[in-house]
């Protein structure tokens, strides 16, 4: 039978294999960051906690997720900001040194003497929020107006914690940033085209903006993968990829009018401007093919003159 010692070990592990299991299934980062505040206190013998995020262009933390057993104590957490210039000494150690830092009552380093009495702050731990180079903010965890000595095994644990908070932050803000990239290039795209295809070096279809979807009758999901051939040429025909095979053969840029196939079998002309999209160190790991559509009448033999460097 395990000891009372062990059933606390394994309360937090099934605590903190929850919050991984949380973060594999990911969807919205507010509610693991909820989730936390919740549990973080439990888990320390504490009964507040609040997660503070930075803001590196004012720079000020603010309390973007609170939890304490009265309401209006959580509202009043939620309501903080605190200038780096405040904490000076604390900030040194939670962004530049990437430490955990324990609060005592009359010690240093210490937060702006306002907080402190408004919460009954006698102890407190904090944890950055520590990513590789980037720390995102902080975890404040205490017990309220009690001079909790928080032992190695509890920092530990926050630790742990905090570090299941940070990538999911870091997570978080790729994604978003990641969306505001391709929003900002299917605007840009839609302005200088009518759509979009992307190829692998394999010559299969990658990607497809909602204007080539458009134009050709075709969802990107039913064509993800497949050879551009089968899905715009006639059987036996192989012309909607000769633009492609000239960047793959060096060319930086090619520029043709190609005839596609649309998905109810119409013929869809198109002045493709193919560029090739470098894999890094590596070869093109990609082409990417510019459309504007023309007279389905027109010659698809017909080219622009090439650039200086262009094949």
């Amino acid at each position: 039978m395990l000891d009372s010692k062990e059933l606390e070990e394994e309360a937090v592990l099934a605590a903190l294999m929850g919050i991984s299991e949380m973060m594999s299934d990911l969807t919205d980062v507010d509610e693991l960051l909820d989730a936390i505040v919740r549990i973080a206190p439990r888990l320390v013998a504490a009964d507040r906690c609040a997660i503070f995020l930075r803001n590196p262009r004012s720079p000020e933390f603010r309390v973007t997720h609170a939890f304490s057993p009265d309401p209006a104590v959580t509202a009043l957490l939620m309501s903080l900001t605190i200038r780096e210039a405040e904490i000076e000494k604390l900030a040194h150690k939670l962004v530049r040194q990437k430490i955990p830092v324990m609060l005592r009552e009359g010690k240093e380093p210490r937060l702006p003497a306002p907080i402190v009495q408004a919460f009954d702050i006698r102890s407190m731990l904090l944890v950055p929020l520590s990513y590789q180079d980037q720390v995102m903010g902080f975890i404040a965890i205490d017990e309220a107006g009690k001079d909790h000595v928080f032992t190695s095994r509890e920092v530990n644990v926050v630790q742990a914690i905090a570090a299941h908070a940070a990538v999911a932050l870091v997570h978080t803000r790729l994604v978003d940033a990641f969306r505001l990239e391709r929003r900002r290039a299917d605007a840009l795209a839609s302005a200088v085209c009518d759509g979009v295809i992307v190829l692998d070096a394999q010559l299969r279809v990658a990607a497809m903006n909602p204007g080539a979807e458009s134009l050709f009758g075709w969802r990107f999901e039913e064509v993800q993968g497949r050879p551009v051939a089968e899905v715009f040429d006639e059987p036996g025909a192989e012309g909607t990829a000769e633009v492609a095979r000239k960047i793959l053969a060096g060319s930086t840029r090619d520029t043709a009018v190609v005839r596609f196939r649309a998905r109810d079998g119409s013929p869809v002309a198109c002045l493709v401007t193919g560029v090739g999209v470098g894999g890094g160190t590596g070869p093109v790991a990609d082409i990417l093919y510019a459309l504007t559509r023309v007279d389905p009448d027109a010659d698809v033999t017909t080219r622009r003159p090439a650039r200086t460097g262009e094949g």
